[in-house]
């Protein structure tokens, strides 16, 4: 996710100790391998779709077999009081490193990844961009994903990071923008962190993510994403101007057949094979014509435009299954007299038990009363105040 700086400690610390003992439980074969081959590079799946040990990002968020077994660590999961998506145990080799590269893919686009370092040393330098830290055990960073990265463990023991993605409520950065410090302020200055400490009687909420990807992404998504890699496309100086214009007219006449199928098959079967081909013509022409052009600080703007837009707005993959659930959350619910709030789930996220929430919620996010769209802003409002939906609950303000 594209960050204002590179580096941002949040103000939360954790206890390195009870850590350690839960990661201790893990034997070698637990730890696999890097997708991309990326040599002393190993993880261990906590969250991740239907809870299997995968690399996926498509599908619904579950937690894994490892987190079951490690109650400290589904504990300060919890204690973000966000809708988690894929989280891991990530470790990296004493001498390995991991590449440089930019997170620029769909997924990563609107998520940012919380860094909890375990096991670490001053010889583990993170670099981003321009910018170099080291963070510290129990200490709590995120990062400019977008930007260049890479790590490097010079150290003689291996590096372990609890990691998370998430996108993250209104709450959740206005804690990064007002409470926690940037690479930029002042580092000599104390940063004052709350600490969550490990409690064996405490039962963890877990909300993850379970609609994460379109069957077909809609005309406004595809819209904004190519808009903002037009942006920044024109904002790199070094850019030749006619690589520049093409790119944008590749894009703007992408965007524009993208609408008109939109408008005749949304989503329904029909139409896969006219967006697919869409899609095809499209990268071929990009990967003739603009293949050269380059972003700000995250390289290659053809790259970015396959990973970011041209995979990700398909997902025909998911349809049955993405169809199946959706029935299932509009049966109907048990009777008002029997309801209570612990029986109250959110239609998009899975959750369990109780927590409380590290991240201080608003005192009119808690006090809002949820009340379902109808179908028409013209209908009456469900909220049974005798006013139409559009002046009532609907209303913008």
């Amino acid at each position: 996710m594209k960050l204002p700086h590179e580096f941002y400690q949040l103000p939360f610390c954790f206890d390195v100790g009870q850590l350690a003992k839960e990661i201790e439980q893990f034997t070698e074969s637990d730890w696999v391998t890097h997708h991309e081959g990326f040599q002393g590079n190993s993880a261990i799946p906590l969250i991740s779709v239907n809870g299997e040990f995968n690399n996926d990002f498509k599908g619904p968020m579950l937690p894994t077999a490892a987190l079951a077994k490690s109650p400290y660590i589904k504990q300060i999961l919890a204690s973000f009081g966000e809708v988690l998506s894929r989280s891991r145990l990530m470790r990296l080799a004493p001498g390995a490193q991991v590449p440089l590269h930019s997170d620029i893919n769909y997924h990563w686009y609107k998520r940012v990844r919380v860094h909890i370092p375990i096991t670490t040393t001053e010889q583990v330098q993170f670099f981003c961009h321009d910018k170099q830290v080291h963070m510290g055990a129990g200490e709590c960073w995120i990062f400019d994903s977008w930007k260049l990265h890479k790590v490097e463990n010079n150290s003689d023991q291996y590096r372990v990071h609890l990691v998370v993605d998430l996108a993250g409520s209104s709450q959740f950065w206005q804690t990064v923008f007002q409470h926690s410090r940037s690479i930029a302020d002042d580092q000599s200055t104390t940063l004052n962190s709350q600490f969550v400490g490990f409690n064996p009687d405490s039962p963890a909420t877990l909300i993850t993510e379970q609609f994460n990807a379109p069957v077909i992404m809609p005309v406004a998504e595809v819209e904004y994403l190519t808009n903002e890699l037009s942006a920044e496309v024109k904002h790199n100086p070094e850019n030749l101007v006619a690589d520049v214009n093409a790119f944008s007219l590749l894009i703007a006449d992408f965007v524009a057949d993208w609408r008109m199928l939109w408008l005749q098959y949304e989503c329904t079967k029909a139409g896969w094979p006219h967006y697919h081909a869409l899609r095809e013509q499209t990268m071929i022409k990009a990967l003739q014509c603009t293949k050269s052009l380059q972003l700000t600080h995250s390289g290659s703007a053809v790259k970015a435009f396959e990973q970011l837009v041209i995979v990700a707005c398909m997902n025909v993959e998911l349809s049955e299954q993405l169809a199946t659930r959706k029935q299932a959350m509009t049966l109907p619910k048990s009777s008002p007299k029997s309801a209570n709030l612990a029986s109250v789930k959110s239609a998009s996220a899975t959750s369990t038990s109780t927590s409380t929430s590290i991240i201080p919620k608003t005192a009119a996010a808690n006090n809002a009363r949820t009340i379902a769209a109808p179908p028409s802003r013209n209908s009456p409002c469900p909220c049974g105040s005798g006013e139409r939906y559009k002046a009532c609950h609907g209303k913008v303000n």
